[in-house]
């Protein structure tokens, strides 16, 4: 198989992030005893465990809000016992609270007290010798398949006659894969002697994938067959439901052996529930089901294991003493810290979370092993994440010999049992610069194969507005409400109380925005255009112009339905594409002073000032200019109205490029943006993050204000809604403070920099400087060859398409439209856009977007134009179709 691209999914939802500075991190070591296994998961940065922990579909943590919650014969429960006929091959099922569950019953039916039980795995013998079952391990020597087992050691045990079962665990330990012919082999000899062959299968796919690459005969076949064949196999299987199916508990034990079953049934009863719901609720047991018909798709298993190799190379590359496993790294700790003589892998995570605040654990009982599993979530953390990770860990090694050992104040039997006491060391930190969220959901993505899309953009008319998303497999079309939530905005969202009237929601709403913005009178919409519709009938009287820094296509729509005339003042740079000046933004003065001067200050509506110029290629506006324009415009009593869309990002480029505010907070640098202006038009679905939702905010004038009012009421909803739910009015009220968060705006920001430099470095053209929400592709210097009446931007964004898989948008001729005249505009700037969804998308998706582009720009010259087919009079790019000019 090749190396997986990027990631087989888009992100849905996204977790937060917790960073605590180094004297928090000291304060909850100190209360814990030193044992990380008591820290708080908020005191914890990464928590390097797998278990419960991986990022589900959108689909299957849709299950939790159809559970049956019956007590006796949910329809979760035939759910389940279907997907586990359907993928592992099993009739009968008996659901557990989770993998403990699992082992109580077979325990309870399958053994006698004194007797033995022979593995592949020493994993459960903490928990079997209390209950006077012996476990003989009786792994061999395979150097490829290490969990295979002994075969003439496990007959010689057998033939003892004291075995009642043998336990073989897919991927033991998770470091020792099992091969099929040899597990073949264990069935015949279990069934020589009669007894149960039990497999767990909690890492069924991790094995599968490795027998498909290393088991001769196995190459050819899907992750699909080889599960089954390999449950198949086994007179028992039982499973954690919190590992391969990534749901966040359960288990179940299932068999074809309708005896066995009935045993099942008789106990579960007594330890966990009723058969059908056996400790779980029924929400989680379609969270389960729905786990597993999910988890052996091919593309995902092989970014799984992709990414668990790719982590543990870059340990391994530096030295790290480490045991490589299915799902992560395992530390040698008393290689790692070799002048301690006890307690070394208690030692090394503590030392690991003080240095940088992961937590690591090596659970369950005490053992002489050394080994301290560091454990990658599935799906939940990019590969930029994870290389900090093991880079964080590579620090720690770097200076292991200044890790004191620790001193035992209280021991147990068990891991969580044991407190000590340390002396911190004097350790360098590790600084994460990251994403500051783990992925929470996925959304899978448009697979389609090159052919297909050539087919899907024909039937789209070459317009990749009317492409459907399910066959797009990167969707750069927008930024607008394709943000990835977050599960703090979920949570906000759910608990909103609905009513047709006045809602609680409401109040954070305005309290929020109110100490962002520094504005007064703050109306919600449903989303920017409504905001823009009545700002400009309540402020634009018939032939006012309108100056503004470029166009945007609903604002200029908007503006003239109410009987303004556009006219642009940006500075001349914004209009070269290869210009290098950092605030193509800005409004050029001198031309609004010209404005002025020829039709006189009363003539003018308002001055329609953007924030991070969409059109220009997200390029952002200076606080100097910001100043400069309010103090002109207060002195002629010209109101100033932002649109303060992504006035976060452009407060970013603020602190980035103007050293004056490099150690200013965002939320300040944005404060005082807002305080260069009279009013504002928000469409929420970019920097709110959020996924619909406007505003329409003025700083302090009550007559703007009410008259505002008067027309939401008639066009959109409640004057305490704008026509929004409650919910959504939540979910606004915490998107704003996560989106005012330093290292959140930062990772956005630098994601599409990314981006641009990836292009750049592959001679691609752009807009430069790169901007803040997408990366523009100079279309004139890619496609000089096609003319612009020839629609050579739309003609780009249909080739990217077919190529890739990436949906981009047009912006250019077909964008701006046709003049009063009939002619096309034929704009100064011919681009394509490739907008970046907020939290949506890692940088592998980023790296692929760029080497597809290359291959598009290394045939540029076989690229011909379009012609229209069909062309709406308004707003033309969302419906017209083309076909190709011959």
């Amino acid at each position: 198989m090749s190396t997986p691209l990027h990631e087989p999914h888009k992100i849905k939802t996204v977790r937060p992030l917790h960073f605590p500075t180094l004297e928090e991190r000291k304060k909850a070591l100190a209360k814990v005893d030193f044992n990380v296994f008591h820290l708080r998961s908020s005191q914890v940065s990464f928590d390097m465990g797998s278990l419960g922990t991986s990022a589900m579909s959108q689909e299957q943590l849709s299950g939790q809000y159809i559970g049956d919650e019956a007590y006796a014969g949910a329809r979760n429960f035939e759910s389940l016992q279907a997907v586990i006929l359907d993928v592992l091959g099993h009739s009968y099922v008996c659901p557990t609270h989770n993998v403990l569950g699992s082992v109580k019953l077979l325990v309870a039916t399958m053994t006698t007290p004194g007797h033995t039980v022979a593995s592949n795995a020493s994993a459960r013998v903490g928990v079997l010798e209390p209950r006077k079952v012996h476990v003989k391990v009786v792994r061999g020597q395979d150097a490829v398949f290490t969990g295979n087992v002994d075969l003439a050691l496990l007959e010689e045990v057998l033939s003892g006659g004291d075995v009642d079962a043998v336990s073989i665990h897919a991927f033991a330990d998770g470091q020792h894969p099992v091969s099929l012919k040899h597990l073949a082999d264990v069935r015949a000899l279990a069934d020589r002697f009669g007894v149960r062959l039990i497999v767990d299968v909690s890492r069924v796919i991790e094995n599968a994938w490795y027998i498909q690459r290393h088991e001769s005969g196995q190459g050819h076949r899907s992750i699909s067959d080889i599960v089954k064949e390999l449950a198949k196999t086994a007179h028992i299987i039982h499973m954690d439901g919190a590992q391969d199916p990534k749901a966040n508990v359960g288990g179940f034990l299932a068999t074809d052996n309708p005896r066995d079953y009935e045993k099942f049934m008789n106990e579960v009863v007594v330890y966990e529930g009723l058969h059908t719901y056996g400790g779980m609720a029924g929400r989680t047991m379609e969270v389960l089901a729905r786990g597993l018909a999910e988890m052996c798709d091919e593309d995902e298993v092989h970014w799984v294991m992709y990414q668990t190799e790719r982590f543990t190379d870059r340990l391994r590359t530096a030295g790290v003493p480490l045991e490589r496993g299915c799902d992560g790294a395992y530390l040698k700790a008393d290689a790692f810290l070799p002048h301690h003589k006890a307690w070394q892998q208690d030692a090394l995570a503590a030392a690991l979370y003080l240095s940088s605040g992961i937590r690591a654990v090596a659970n369950g009982a005490v053992s002489e092993a050394a080994l301290l599993p560091v454990q990658l979530p599935r799906l939940a953390l990019t590969n930029d994440q994870l290389d900090q990770v093991a880079d964080a860990i590579i620090s720690l090694f770097q200076q292991r010999d200044r890790v004191p050992p620790l001193e035992v104040l209280k021991a147990g039997k068990w891991r969580d049992q044991m407190r000590y006491r340390w002396i911190f060391p004097d350790l360098k930190v590790y600084n994460f610069q990251v994403m500051p969220y783990l992925i929470h959901t996925i959304e899978r993505v448009g697979r389609l194969s090159r052919d297909g899309r050539l087919k899907a953009i024909r039937e789209a008319g070459y317009n990749t507005f009317l492409l459907r998303s399910a066959d797009v497999d990167i969707d750069f079309l927008t930024d607008s409400g394709t943000t990835a939530m977050s599960t703090d905005q979920w949570a906000a969202y759910e608990a909103a109380e609905p009513t047709a009237f006045t809602s609680d929601a409401i109040d954070p709403f305005r309290e929020v925005l109110g100490e962002v913005t520094g504005y007064k009178y703050l109306i919600p919409t449903h989303q920017g255009r409504a905001a823009e519709h009545i700002l400009s009938q309540i402020m634009i009287k018939e032939g006012q112009l309108v100056p503004g820094n470029m166009y945007f296509t609903t604002t200029k729509l908007h503006q003239e339905m109410a009987g303004g005339v556009f006219a642009d003042i940006i500075v001349d740079e914004a209009h070269n594409a290869q210009s290098d000046f950092p605030w193509k933004g800005n409004i050029d003065l001198s031309k609004l002073q010209a404005l002025v001067d020829q039709h006189g200050a009363e003539k003018i509506a308002y001055v329609s000032f953007e924030l991070s110029v969409n059109m220009a290629g997200g390029q952002p506006v200076s606080m100097d200019n910001m100043r400069e324009v309010y103090g002109y415009c207060s002195a002629l009593s010209i109101p100033v109205m932002f649109d303060s869309t992504r006035m976060v990002e452009n407060a970013y480029m603020i602190q980035k490029l103007d050293e004056r505010y490099a150690n200013t907070p965002i939320v300040d640098i944005v404060r005082e943006m807002m305080a260069y202006g009279d009013g504002m038009t928000v469409s929420g679905k970019k920097d709110f993050l959020i996924n619909i939702g406007g505003l329409l905010a003025f700083r302090d004038n009550a007559e703007w204000a009410e008259a505002a009012e008067d027309l939401l009421r008639v066009y959109e909803g409640n004057v305490s809604d704008g026509g929004l739910p409650a919910a959504d009015l939540a979910a606004i009220a915490r998107g704003v403070r996560e989106t005012v968060d330093d290292r959140y705006i930062q990772a956005r920001v630098e994601q599409t920099q990314y981006l641009g430099q990836r292009l750049m470095d592959a001679g691609v053209p752009i807009v430069t400087p790169p901007g803040t929400h997408a990366i523009f592709i100079d279309v004139k210097r890619f496609l000089p060859h096609i003319d612009q009446d020839e629609f050579p931007a739309q003609r780009l964004a249909a080739e990217i398409y077919v190529e890739t898989g990436v949906r981009p948008m047009e912006r250019g001729n077909v964008s701006k439209g046709r003049a009063p005249n009939g002619e096309n505009y034929r704009p100064a700037l011919e681009l394509v856009r490739l907008t970046i969804p907020r939290r949506a998308y890692t940088n592998d998706h980023m790296n692929a977007v760029a080497d597809g582009i290359a291959r598009v720009y290394a045939r540029r010259d076989e690229i011909k134009g379009l012609r229209f087919t069909y062309e709406p009079a308004k707003l033309r790019f969302f419906q017209s179709r083309f076909e190709l000019v011959d």
